[in-house]
């Protein structure tokens, strides 16, 4: 079926970390398994990363809607200077 992602701007001082939450980043695809709604980066971020709360310090290339919903995932400003944005894919 259809996949519908809802995404919003999360701002990050420089050096710091931003938890990505469900209103940052949602998708809903009508089974309500959040579990199996899977999230691939194929494009990391260039001034920071994405990682678990448990293991800070390792980035990680996926996660699930699920994860998000228990506020486990973080966007990490590893850049020396302000960046004026970050993404990825």
């Amino acid at each position: 079926g259809d996949i519908i992602v809802f995404k919003k701007p999360l701002r990050v001082p420089k050096g710091d970390r931003g938890y990505i939450t469900t209103n940052v980043l949602l998708a809903l695809d009508g089974t309500d398994k959040p579990e199996e709604l899977l999230y691939v980066i194929t494009s990391a971020p260039q001034h920071g990363q994405i990682e678990y709360i448990s293991y800070p310090g390792i980035p990680i290339t996926s996660f699930s809607q699920m994860d998000i919903a228990r506020r486990i995932v973080c966007y990490i400003h590893k850049s020396k200077t302000v960046a004026p944005e970050d993404s990825f894919r």
